[in-house]
């Protein structure tokens, strides 16, 4: 067991770097928009490069839970931070359709071994615990990604480019790890149960069925994070400062049910609480395509983030119990199967939005939101309240 003063700092460290990375993921979403005018690009040309992100992702999501385990959590946090610091802002700089593309594989690389030390490290204090924790660390996350977003209508406001912008994310993602470089604990707790050795693991029908669902669920997110804003321009007809505050409104209502989700899963269960969220998110969602004014639109993004705010943080969690004595190689495996979710989304969306339109495109989060609701009115659930259950 850790000890109380240590889980204590492993705690306050991971939610700070969860935090961060809302704060700089919301400033690159904000500015999809601009930098897709800049390349004069296609929506099917963005779904395309956009997809590298997940690519990106899952090429290094497996390799990440390996290296998390072999140097620790914090050497990987704290090297994901620094490379992530002079990647994000490569994307601003690309002369070209090429170039765009390639930056966004690599920022995908690159925040994949950010993201699952962050996340193996909480699921190693959810299990010392013994409580659900993880909705409180995503929550952090996503009032990074309000920041990042209200920071972002501020300095279009003012007429400051992406260039700008996502030069100011890498500046303080990388001040933001030096900083808690200090402070963050090294864990390791599937060293110290494999004496160091870190075993191959293929996913049980357990993890594969967790993956299914992780996939829906970064499906949705993946869409509402790249074309949310672009929804709002196109269809809804706001300017892009605006709908950089509707983004935010979409990041303000995750976060505030991810804060309440550590109270409402304990109190109520899992499923109840999932079958509640995937019904808000499906209604908000309707509400946008039905209705694409401005106000009902940005209303109906806030209902989404109300509804996803706890679904992938229950997914994760669960993820990261499937093998007690290696959560950053359970999670890891979910998150590369999972993550094609991530990946096929910019480019089905895309493709849909070219033929038709993009509220049409938008009706297949809403399906996802429907079957999610549907599968957790069945009692087949791995539950997250017993993280030592094989």
């Amino acid at each position: 067991m850790l000890y109380k003063s240590l889980l204590l700092r492993a705690r306050l460290a991971t939610s700070l770097m969860f935090f961060i990375n809302g704060v700089v993921l919301a400033i690159w979403a904000t500015n999809i928009p601009e930098l897709k005018r800049n390349l004069a690009l296609t929506d099917q040309q963005l779904g395309f490069a956009l997809s590298g992100f997940a690519a990106g992702t899952m090429i290094t999501m497996y390799i990440a839970g390996i290296l998390a385990t072999k140097i620790g959590t914090r050497n990987t946090l704290v090297l994901g931070g620094i490379l992530l610091s002079f990647t994000i802002p490569l994307c601003a700089y690309a002369p070209s359709y090429t170039t765009f593309v390639a930056s966004i594989l690599l920022l995908g690389v690159i925040n994949s071994i950010y993201d699952v030390a962050m996340n193996s490290h909480a699921c190693v204090i959810e299990i010392e615990r013994k409580k659900v924790l993880m909705p409180s660390f995503h929550a952090l996350f996503s009032i990074g990604g309000l920041i990042g977003a209200s920071t972002v209508a501020v300095l279009l406001s003012d007429k400051l480019g992406a260039t700008y912008c996502l030069t100011l994310a890498g500046v303080l993602v990388f001040v933001a790890t030096i900083i808690s470089a200090f402070f963050l604990v090294d864990i390791r707790p599937e060293v110290q149960a494999n004496e160091g050795k870190v075993k191959f693991r293929l996913p049980n029908r357990t993890l594969l069925y967790l993956a299914f669902l992780t996939f829906l669920a970064l499906f949705i997110e993946r869409t509402l994070i790249d074309w949310s804003s672009l929804y709002l321009t196109d269809i809804s007809h706001v300017s892009t400062n605006i709908a950089a505050l509707g983004f935010a409104g979409f990041s303000l209502a995750m976060a505030l049910t991810r804060l309440s989700g550590d109270y409402f899963i304990n109190k109520f269960g899992e499923s109840k609480v999932l079958i509640t969220s995937g019904l808000a998110g499906a209604i908000g969602l309707l509400l946008a395509i039905i209705f694409p004014t401005p106000t009902v639109s940005i209303l109906g993004f806030l209902v989404v983030g109300l509804g996803l705010g706890n679904m992938i943080p229950v997914f994760y969690s669960r993820a990261g119990k499937v093998f007690p004595e290696s959560p950053a190689v359970g999670y890891a495996l979910n998150g590369t199967l999972g993550y094609t979710g991530f990946l096929i989304a910019p480019i089905i969306i895309g493709s849909v939005s070219t033929d038709y339109s993009l509220r049409i495109a938008m009706v297949l989060p809403v399906l996802a939101f429907i079957f999610l609701t549907i599968v957790h009115m069945k009692p087949k659930q791995v539950s997250i309240t017993t993280p030592h259950a094989r």
